[in-house]
């Protein structure tokens, strides 16, 4: 039997599966068999479902299922240790690659070099600790050790970080100097943007098998895989990013504001598959993202 895209298995005890690549790197077509295997061959399927633990953390968002094989073959070193790196938008080296742990270091040096003659000591310093207030929650995300690529976490605090930076700039930047501070705001959500899809994408494997239900079983292959993540991540940034606007900007109030981020929160965590039966575990995920949220905005 040969089954095309992600099409349903309902065999998810067969032997052995052959996967053969088409040239495009489209779907792959998959072939079943339930003839014996050598040794060699078994302990390649063993090694392939034993790299399943090593893939809950990365939590791929747009997959509805348990993860239950990647492929035997796949490599990736280091997969918690890679580095933060992107170009600019104009195509350079990133300024914020050397200081993706403490972000608001570049900002501070900004501000020092175009925004002394604008503003009183007393308000540089007050600017300063508003912009350390909005990417500390990101700095603390970018020195945690662990999964690095896009998750729904780097997107929400992302989202929320741009969004206040934002504001900061419209109410406590000299007007003067707002053009400049509003570019330095665009190359901070693109280098964590672009640095953290680069390492979700080098750590997406060729293909998986995803199981839902007991029986049931589907191929999802990594052009498809990347394609989903990128189109989940756009709109929960459009939504995440709409509702933190409408707040800072008066046209809603705080408790509207903090119910609406819940419930974005609960919908997410309590629709993960890891997290199915776990209701303390979503409700602890919910708060932290919460308590961030609150800090950032000083709620």
């Amino acid at each position: 039997m040969k089954i095309q895209s992600n099409m349903y298995i309902n065999n998810p005890n067969m032997t052995s599966r052959n996967i053969e690549k088409k040239v495009n790197g489209s779907h792959a077509l998959v072939q079943e068999d339930d003839i014996q295997i050598s040794d060699s061959a078994r302990k390649l399927v063993e090694t392939a479902h034993n790299k399943v633990s090593d893939f809950h953390t990365m939590r791929f968002s747009s997959i509805n299922g348990e993860i239950r094989e990647i492929p035997a073959e796949y490599k990736c070193e280091n997969l918690f240790k890679l580095d933060l790196k992107a170009t600019s938008i104009s195509g350079e080296q990133s300024a914020f690659e050397g200081c993706s742990e403490n972000q608001s270091d570049f900002f501070e040096k900004w501000l020092d070099e175009n925004t002394s003659e604008y503003l009183t000591e007393d308000e540089m310093k007050d600017l300063k600790e508003k912009i350390n207030t909005m990417t500390a929650d990101m700095d603390s995300l970018n020195a945690q050790e662990g999964y690095r690529g896009t998750s729904y976490e780097s997107v929400f605090l992302l989202s929320a970080s741009e969004a206040g930076l934002r504001k900061v700039n419209e109410m406590y930047v000299p007007e003067q100097l707002q053009a400049g501070f509003s570019d330095m705001i665009d190359e901070y959500v693109h280098f964590n943007d672009s640095a953290r899809n680069s390492i979700m994408e080098k750590m997406t494997p060729d293909y998986m098998v995803v199981g839902i239900g007991s029986k049931t079983e589907s191929y999802k292959y990594k052009s498809e895989i990347i394609s989903d993540e990128t189109a989940f991540y756009a709109n929960e940034k459009k939504e995440i990013s709409g509702i933190c606007n409408q707040f800072l900007n008066g046209k809603t109030d705080q408790k509207l504001f903090c119910n609406e981020m819940k419930d974005r929160l609960n919908d997410y965590y309590g629709s993960r598959y890891e997290l199915r039966k776990q209701p303390e575990a979503v409700e602890g995920r919910v708060n932290n993202m919460l308590s961030k949220l609150q800090h950032m905005y000083a709620l």
